[in-house]
């Protein structure tokens, strides 16, 4: 091969790499289009409320968790007897006498947060008192525990014992 001949070629080459190089970072392009596309048309159809309100249905709730968004934290304001006999599935323990210091120590003020009690008035100051020390995003769970066990929602505790899961809803797990 001459000299022309071999520069010839090398130019080929190369001209043969710069449009594979060009024709791999257009098919790039379109590939991360496609996934932005995709992202935005998620983020429509994810269930995360973009209005946070005071009352939330267990509905909802429990929507987050079976899309997989569990940026959210649930809270049992209930006494630990209560909590220890059955609670929502991945619920905190955190009544009213210690609500304050363990919330600020442990979780953020800008995360969701949802609470119930023994009842809506405990669920209401249990609410209000995270509100009153900065929580920004706090809502009751609509109906409490009753209301979560009849939209069908996963609860655990003492009340599941062996014989009574096969026909209970105690049985079941939640979406972390």
């Amino acid at each position: 091969m001459t000299t022309g001949t071999t520069d010839k070629a090398v130019e080929a080459a190369a001209d043969r790499a710069k449009t594979v190089l060009e024709t791999a970072k257009s098919a790039e392009q379109q590939v991360l289009d496609k996934v932005d596309d995709a992202q935005d048309t998620i983020g429509e159809v994810t269930p995360v409320p973009t209005e946070f309100k005071s009352v939330t249905s267990p509905s909802n709730i429990k929507k987050r968790l079976d899309w997989g968004e569990p940026a959210l934290t649930i809270l049992d304001a209930r006494d630990r007897t209560d909590f220890n006999h059955e609670r929502i599935v991945g619920a905190i323990p955190m009544n009213m006498d210690m609500l304050t210091g363990n919330a600020q120590n442990n979780l953020e003020p800008s995360r969701d947060i949802y609470i119930y009690g023994s009842d809506k008035s405990e669920a209401n100051t249990a609410a209000s008192t995270l509100q009153e020390k900065g929580f920004e995003k706090v809502s009751i769970i609509e109906g409490g525990l009753a209301g979560w066990k009849a939209i069908g929602g996963a609860v655990e505790g003492q009340a599941s014992s062996p014989r009574d899961r096969s026909k209970s809803v105690l049985n079941q797990t939640a979406t972390p």
